[in-house]
């Protein structure tokens, strides 16, 4: 009976050291400096939150390949930036990997349909239900810079991601009870309403549907919490239950 007790241990022992040896790549002095002066979310952070945060930061770079179309190299400042845009939206989970391994493309500019390049393209950010996820440099840049105007390309798209993880993207994240579904698309389908009315703090195109309310309301959530919390508070406790934050109570860029 030792003997394989010993067996036991060993492989429990092996499994956890696996578990908790997940690579991760390390930022660059680039990537450093680019949280520490780009991405006020993480400015604001206490000094251990700051090392758990690159932590995170760390190992969504190993589990993600991030390039410029047909596998060009991109700038590490650009990495750091779609890993902080990961992190922000799950940093109240602790402990929380993304679902799957995807391909990260970012293209310098907005693209359309056939991926072509420029300024007055459709698209600035696209989620591949189970493949890749594209984004504009430029647009993710300007989410960083302008950080409480309610619009940020990477908070949006990694809100699709999650959606995702269920399978359809139907504006109901997988880590959302089961018993709060219900009432969740009765409140997303009155807040729609509130948004067709203009009488609504998200843009018109969360009226598009679910999976885009869901998206939308989550950049408003980070971006402008203060302002949903006093004119939404269903909608704001909602979210702050399902990231496990109180962006309200935090100290915001400009206040």
């Amino acid at each position: 009976m030792w003997p394989l007790l010993a067996i036991v241990i060993v492989i429990v022992c092996g499994f956890f050291i696996a578990f908790r040896a997940k690579p991760t790549v390390p930022l660059s002095k680039e990537g450093r400096e680019t949280l520490a002066s780009r991405v006020g979310y993480f400015a604001r952070l206490p000094s251990d939150a700051q090392a758990r945060f690159v932590r995170e930061a760390e190992r969504f770079l190993a589990d993600h390949h991030i390039s410029g179309p047909r596998d060009a190299e991109v700038s590490d400042e650009l990495k750091a930036l779609v890993a902080a845009s990961a992190v922000i939206l799950m940093f109240g989970r602790k402990g929380f990997v993304y679902p799957r391994t995807r391909d990260i493309v970012v293209y310098d500019d907005a693209f359309n349909d056939e991926y072509n390049v420029g300024p007055s393209e459709r698209f600035i950010g696209m989620v591949h239900g189970r493949g890749p996820i594209l984004f504009s440099a430029r647009a993710l840049r300007e989410a960083f810079e302008r950080p409480r105007d309610g619009i940020h390309v990477g908070l949006h798209e990694f809100a699709h991601v999650i959606d995702f993880d269920a399978g359809a993207a139907d504006g109901v994240p997988s880590m959302m009870p089961w018993r709060a579904v219900e009432p969740w698309l009765a409140l997303m389908h009155s807040e729609t309403r509130r948004i067709r009315r203009r009488r609504s703090v998200l843009g018109q195109y969360a009226a598009t549907n679910e999976a885009e309310f869901f998206a939308v309301a989550t950049e408003v959530f980070f971006e402008k919490p203060n302002e949903l919390k006093r004119k939404h508070a269903e909608l704001y406790a909602v979210l702050a239950s399902v990231y496990g934050q109180q962006p309200a109570d935090a100290p915001l860029a400009g206040e």
